[in-house]
């Protein structure tokens, strides 16, 4: 059969990139490639490849013709008229919380962009094409430990150069682990603005708590005012009502822990939300909320995904008050072990920035009209005029005609002294007593994956020490890991880390000084590493959910600080470790009874720990993980609250570099590569002859 030589060109160009080539198989470019969305990628298909084009919208904003909406009694109407839109209209219109029209940024014109859905074990190939006009990204797969492809990590001069405007690159990974993840921006505070995503993979096993489909859950605490870089600017110089000419004191969560510079306008579920108004809490803007049906007397599956900037928020369900909490971060987890193992049912749940918790729920109640509420665990009693900030959908019975629902004024009258609630994942140990709230930390799940390999790390040959907080005298006290503001390489340090142009030096970093550079230290493989994540010293007062890219842990202790039992406050940071260095600034720190050694640690949890990738450590505490250093390459360690990562804290870990060194952009493919073009030309020079 005679192939002509455009044909022939084609063929060469698809062995040589996308290596299973089909008659659907070979794309021009992402511009034509199928768009990433539910039900691209089969469980049959060997590989899933699809397209996101990231670029700038308006919210509340029509597209064509450009048109502002109002929002109105949970749904949209037009500037200049009264009259209702049209379902199939209002789903082209990125609400937000419905107040004024600020930018954002789409992903294949969705905020947030489209869930990716594939199977255990899918060839992943990923096209992200930048369409902003000036700004650089990536994109992190959060949740994919990327083994084996540290160049698709994503994370900006860590495993990658920034996708700069007009250009497109290529990530290939394998989809593991199961379970829920997110794809977000990894650059700046870009992930604010709304560049995120769910990241949802089957699992291959079909025996693990059912069912698997169900509803996704993306949560963002929202400021309607601000864009990313002002919003930091904020966070370092404070936040002021510009109506009022009053300055907006930071709020604190029920213990007495801070909370950031950071106004919380509204909370967004799927991209939408409600303002509260500043005057009344009870009223709200009536814009329109994401909605979720089922049938009664049906077992629902909920996986809730934090995309937050900076605030932890509790879950749960108007009138339905057992939740049983299927998984973590993809992982499932029970209570208890073997024949102790039981469901963990709770009323509610924590979850902080970079979480995910996967819940089902029986639709049991009268069918009607309930909301999800995801509410910020600040305590908002002492503001005057009240606010109230929480994020809401809408779970709708089927055969309800309603549209919308206001909140349940009542709040947790449920809960009883007889009967208290049960919230599971605290950042600290006690509620008021008059609340009838009691926490169950998070240490007290077990793993309840069949292939849990636990055993791995039952004995540690390391302990390090790293300290998350805010240390340092007046006027400087930057977010960071032992003392250490982290600086952004110039180049990706995975590849280049010769060219390093910031490293730490002895003499600027030590026990009792603050110093900013690229904080990195070597891992060795196949070690066992036992981590000690502190929030202690002076730098503490404010919780961190911290984020490590390219593995997952077991964690096997969290350690609190005292609190009054009565009130919740907290009193007094852990007396399990003594910080060193005369300013107490704990940059360097060991266990104060000398007695503990790596493997010796009174209250260690190792019969199936619960595995995770992000964990809170609560201020003036501390959480031991363990993981086993099995996987090569360059990978971020760091508070997943956007504005502290921004400001310093993270690090990275150099993992068995005598296996990754001498590799070039391991598992991912920028479309302008000189390998590229020198293949080009060499294709071109054998086939151009042919005509």
């Amino acid at each position: 059969m005679y192939l002509g030589p455009f044909f022939r060109l084609r063929f060469l160009f698809c062995l040589l990139f996308v290596k299973k080539c089909t008659s659907q198989g070979w794309w021009l470019s992402p511009e034509n490639a199928p768009t990433c969305k539910p039900g691209t990628c089969g469980e049959n298909d060997e590989t899933c490849e699809c397209s996101l084009t990231i670029e700038h919208r308006l919210t509340m904003m029509t597209t064509n013709p450009p048109l502002l909406v109002l929002p109105t009694n949970g749904r949209l109407r037009f500037y200049n008229t009264s009259s209702i839109m049209p379902d199939e209209k209002m789903s082209e219109v990125i609400t937000c919380d419905g107040y004024g029209s600020r930018l954002v940024i789409a992903i294949n014109g969705k905020f947030p962009g489209p869930e990716i859905v594939a199977y255990e074990n899918h060839k992943m190939i990923i096209h992200v094409r930048n369409l902003m006009h000036t700004d650089s990204t990536t994109i992190h797969w959060h949740g994919m430990h990327q083994k084996g492809t540290p160049g698709s990590d994503g994370v900006a001069f860590i495993s990658q150069s920034p996708i700069l405007p007009g250009r497109t690159f290529t990530y290939k990974f394998t989809a593991q682990p199961h379970g829920t993840s997110f794809y977000h921006a990894h650059i700046g505070d870009q992930r604010s603005m709304g560049l995120y995503g769910g990241l949802i993979i089957y699992p291959k096993y079909k025996f693990y708590s059912q069912p698997q489909v169900g509803f996704t859950v993306i949560i963002q605490d929202w400021n309607h005012d601000d864009e990313p870089e002002a919003l930091y600017q904020r966070m370092l110089n404070g936040v002021y009502n510009q109506d009022e000419k009053t300055y907006i004191e930071p709020t604190k969560s029920i213990d007495g822990a801070n909370f950031s510079r950071f106004h919380m306008h509204s909370g967004l579920i799927n991209g939408k939300g409600r303002f509260y108004s500043y005057n009344n809490a009870l009223n709200h803007n009536g814009a329109p909320l994401e909605m979720f049906e089922v049938e009664h007397g049906r077992s629902y599956r909920f996986r809730v995904i934090s995309a937050a900037t900076l605030y932890p928020f509790r879950v749960y369900v108007q009138g339905h008050h057992e939740l049983n909490i299927r998984a973590t971060d993809g992982f499932e987890i029970v209570r208890g072990t073997g024949s102790e193992s039981r469901d963990l049912i709770v009323e509610s749940f924590i979850i902080h920035p970079g979480e995910r918790y996967d819940f089902t729920f029986l639709a049991n109640q009268d069918p009607d009209i309930y909301l999800l509420v995801a509410e910020s665990i600040e305590d908002l009693r002492t503001k005057n005029p009240p606010e109230y900030h929480a994020a809401e959908a809408l779970i709708r019975y089927k055969g309800n005609a309603k549209t919308t629902k206001d909140r349940d004024n009542n709040g947790q009258g449920h809960c009883t002294y007889n009967k208290p609630c049960m919230i599971f994942n605290c950042p600290y140990l006690y509620y008021p007593t008059s609340t009838n709230l009691k926490c169950l930390k998070f240490d007290q799940a077990n793993s309840n994956e069949y292939s849990s390999k636990f055993k791995e790390v039952v004995t540690a040959d390391e302990t390090l020490f790293f300290n998350f907080a805010f240390p340092g005298e007046p006027g400087n006290t930057p977010g960071s890991v032992n003392g250490h503001q982290f600086i952004s390489p110039t180049y990706p340090i995975l590849t280049n880390e010769a060219a390093l142009t910031t490293p730490c030096k002895a003499s600027e970093c030590g026990q009792d000084k603050i110093c900013s550079c690229t904080y990195n230290v070597e891992l060795t493989s196949d070690r066992v590493y036992q981590f000690v994540l502190t929030n202690l010293g002076t730098g503490r007062g404010w919780s961190h959910p911290v984020h490590l890219h390219g593995h997952y842990f077991y964690v096997v202790k969290m350690g609190f600080g005292t609190y009054d039992e009565s009130t919740g406050k907290f009193l007094l940071s852990s007396t399990d470790i003594e910080c060193l260095g005369n300013k107490s600034y704990c940059n360097e720190a060991q266990w104060a009874n000398s007695s503990w050694t790596d493997n010796n640690i009174p209250g260690l949890q190792l019969d199936y720990p619960p595995e995770k990738d992000t964990i809170i450590v609560p201020t003036g505490g501390y959480v031991i993980i363990r993981f086993k250093a099995d996987n090569p390459g360059a990978w971020f360690f760091h508070c997943h609250i956007d504005l502290h990562n921004t400001n310093g804290m993270g690090m990275v870990f150099l993992e068995s570099k005598d296996k990754y060194k001498g590799f070039s952009n391991i598992g991912a493919t920028n479309e302008y590569g000189v390998l590229r073009k020198i293949i080009l030309i060499t294709i071109l020079m054998v086939v151009v002859p042919l005509y």
